[in-house]
């Protein structure tokens, strides 16, 4: 995160490009998965690190946001989490028992707190399902 606000802080104008291509990215995951239980998207997160990471131009700063643009995908600060709470609260577990570097591991506790995931037990029966991954504008 400090990558990130000391090259905004600079007027870095890369960075909305990269964070435009890592949500197209993360609809594109999304949606490939939306049926998948847990276990899959914690395979794939393993799997999808170093290609998300390709999306920024620096290690770290892949690393710091592939968790919070995965949640960002999710969210929409107008109506909140809608039909994707149930997918955002099976994130936290795919992202916790995934083979993601402990920064990216890190950055989704981080998260989680952030967008007060941490506030209400995780739903039993997280085996996936149909979603609308996609944020409303």
């Amino acid at each position: 995160m400090h990558e990130l606000l000391e090259r905004l802080g600079r007027g870095d104008t890369a960075i909305a490009d990269m964070c435009a291509r890592a949500d197209q990215a993360w609809s594109a995951f999304f949606s490939e998965l939306a049926s998948a239980d847990v276990g899959t998207l914690s395979a794939r997160l393993g799997i999808f690190q170093p290609r998300f990471i390709e999306l920024f131009d620096s290690p770290s700063l892949g690393e710091t946001m592939m968790a919070w643009t995965a949640f960002a995908n999710l969210y929409d600060t107008q109506t909140g989490w809608g039909a994707n709470e149930q997918r955002a609260r099976e994130l936290i577990v795919a992202f916790a028992n995934s083979n993601c570097s402990a920064e990216v591991k890190s950055e989704a506790r981080s998260a989680v707190i952030s967008y007060e995931l941490d506030r209400h037990p995780i739903p039993s029966g997280t085996s996936g399902g149909e979603r609308d991954h996609r944020k409303r504008r």
